[in-house]
C-alpha cells in the first residue's frame, strides 16, 4: 500500500516539521513519524466506512420512499441495484473491516451530512439512474458502479477534502495513496470469498528502519552536510536556498552515504522527482545539478559504498 516514495514524503515532512518546531528529542521525531505514517491506513479506512455509510444512506432513502403519502411502485420496492450491490454489501458484512473500525473508533455518525450529500449527488446522477435500471448487475458491474461512485463524487469533493484536512494536516498529501488502495480492494472482491485487507507497509520491518534511518541520519548528519552543499553552490547564499530543496539534497545524501543497499540511481530519481512535487518550478534543474557534483566528488574520494542491492547500477 504504501510504498519507498511515499515513505520519503512522510519523511520529509517530519523532518521539516522536526526543524521548524525547533526540537531536539530524535525519539520523539521517531514517532511522529511513525504516527503520521500510520494514519495513512485510517484514511484508508475512512473512505472505505464512507462507502458503506452510502449504503446505510440508501436503505435510509428506500424507508422514506416507502412512507411517502402516494408511493410510486418504484418507491415500494425493497431493494434497488445499490442496495444489493455486492461490493458495498461485502465491505460491510466483512468482520475483520468491522473490527478494524471499532479498534480505530472510525464511524461517520457524527458527520453524516458529508455521506448524505454526497448521495444525493450520486442519487441524481445519469449513471445511477442507468445502474438501478439493470435488472441483474453482474459482479463487475457493481464494481464500476461504485468505483464511479467514488471517482466522480468522492475523490474530489471539496467539502470531504477540507474535513479530512481538519483531522490532519498531512492527509491532503495521503489521500491519493488511500484512493489507490481503495480502488484495488474494491477491485479485489470476488463473489462468495472473504478479501483480504491490503497491508500498510510491504515490508513492515524493513520499510519502518528504512523510514527511522532516513529520518535520524539526515538530522545527526545536517551540519556536515551544510557544508559540503554550501561548496558547490556558486554565486549563492545558503539563506537563499529554499529550504524544501536542502532537505531534498540533504536525505539524497544520506541516501548516498549512509544507506549502502540503495542504489545512487534510485535516490538522485527520487529526490528529483519529490522536488518537482513539493519545491519550486526550476528546483528539479538545481537540486539535480548539484546532487550531479556532490556524487561526483564522493565517488572520487570513495566514500560512496554500496553493497547487495545497493550495487545495481553504480
Amino acid at each position: 500500500m504504501v510504498n519507498r516514495r511515499h515513505i520519503r514524503i512522510k519523511v520529509l515532512q517530519a523532518i521539516y516539521g522536526f526543524m521548524q518546531s525547533g526540537h531536539t528529542d530524535l525519539k520523539t521525531g521517531e514517532e511522529n513519524l511513525k504516527h503520521s505514517i500510520d494514519k495513512i491506513y485510517d484514511l484508508y479506512l475512512i473512505q472505505l466506512a464512507l462507502a458503506i455509510e452510502l449504503l446505510h444512506e440508501s436503505y435510509r432513502e428506500r424507508e422514506d420512499a416507502r412512507n411517502k403519502y402516494f408511493p410510486t411502485e418504484d418507491d415500494l420496492k425493497q431493494d434497488t441495484s445499490f442496495t444489493q450491490n455486492r461490493i458495498l454489501n461485502t465491505l460491510s458484512s466483512n468482520e475483520a473491516l468491522q473490527k478494524m473500525f471499532k479498534s480505530k473508533k472510525i464511524s461517520w455518525q457524527l458527520r453524516l451530512d458529508i455521506p448524505q450529500k454526497i448521495f444525493r449527488k450520486i442519487r441524481f446522477s445519469d449513471f445511477y439512474k442507468a445502474y438501478l435500471q439493470k435488472a441483474s448487475p453482474t459482479l463487475q458491474d457493481d464494481k464500476n458502479f461504485i468505483i464511479n461512485c467514488f471517482e466522480s463524487f468522492i475523490f474530489n469533493d471539496e467539502i470531504l477534502e477540507s474535513y479530512y484536512e481538519e483531522l490532519s494536516i498531512h492527509w491532503a498529501d495521503d489521500i491519493y495513496i488511500a484512493n489507490v488502495a481503495v480502488l484495488k480492494t474494491i477491485q479485489s472482491i470476488e463473489e462468495g470469498k472473504t478479501f483480504k485487507l491490503p497491508r500498510l507497509l510491504n515490508d513492515a520491518e524493513g520499510d519502518m528502519q528504512f523510514a527511522y534511518d532516513l529520518f535520524r541520519k539526515t538530522i545527526i548528519h545536517n551540519d556536515n552536510f551544510d557544508e559540503l552543499i554550501k561548496m558547490k553552490v556558486q554565486n549563492w547564499e545558503m539563506e537563499r536556498i529554499a529550504m524544501m530543496d536542502m532537505l531534498l539534497m540533504k536525505m539524497a545524501l544520506t541516501e548516498l552515504l549512509y544507506m549502502p543497499s540503495i542504489p545512487v540511481k534510485v535516490s538522485l530519481n527520487e529526490y528529483i522527482e519529490l522536488s518537482k512535487m513539493f519545491s519550486t518550478m526550476k528546483s528539479n534543474i538545481f537540486i539535480n545539478g548539484i546532487l550531479d557534483k556532490l556524487e561526483a566528488d564522493l565517488r572520487e574520494e570513495n566514500k560512496i559504498t554500496k553493497t547487495g542491492r545497493g550495487l545495481i547500477d553504480n
